[in-house]
């Protein structure tokens, strides 16, 4: 259930922080949990800030699994939770991760594909990444998102031909 009170106050916090004022949004965030401390878009906001903003990773990976856990159908938290876990190398978690978003979360599906797509990329499955990146395609639109999902598939086939072939 979308709050429309508070979602005024996240947008707030969310401009607060793109404007560089980072601990000013992150403290209205935090005030906010007073209040409504079961607000899965008030948790996915705060583990993109701490993500993105802070590299404060722990309290990211805390608050995007809040965020799931209130609202299982809300697609961001997986975005950010998946992109978090490459960032650790945790690439088993990613996979986990943007599967069950495929399933449950509504919208976001390019960005989990994507997800999806590095993580096999990087766990060195490049024939799962390369068929990820062009399922991922075949939902994607915007010019910029088809660059980088093509950008990928033709870095997988590289890969795929450098270790094969030796050079």
């Amino acid at each position: 259930m979308k709050l429309n009170w508070i979602e005024r106050y996240l947008a707030e916090a969310e401009r607060m922080i793109l404007d560089d004022r980072i601990d000013e949004g992150l403290s209205l965030l935090n005030n906010l949990l007073y209040v409504e401390p079961g607000y899965g878009s008030l948790h996915n906001h705060l583990g993109w800030a701490y993500l993105y903003y802070t590299e404060d990773l722990t309290r990211a990976e805390l608050h995007l699994k809040m965020a799931v856990k209130f609202d299982e159908t809300f697609g961001p938290a997986y975005l950010h939770l998946g992109d978090l876990y490459i960032k650790q190398a945790r690439y088993s978690d990613a996979i986990a991760c943007s599967q069950a978003g495929l399933v449950k979360a509504i919208g976001h599906r390019v960005g989990m594909l994507q997800n999806l797509a590095q993580a096999y990329e990087l766990r060195k499955d490049w024939r799962l990444a390369i068929k990820t990146y062009k399922e991922a395609l075949l939902v994607s639109v915007g010019e910029y998102e088809v660059s980088n999902l093509v950008a990928g598939i033709k870095r997988c086939r590289k890969k795929r031909a450098v270790l094969f072939f030796g050079f």
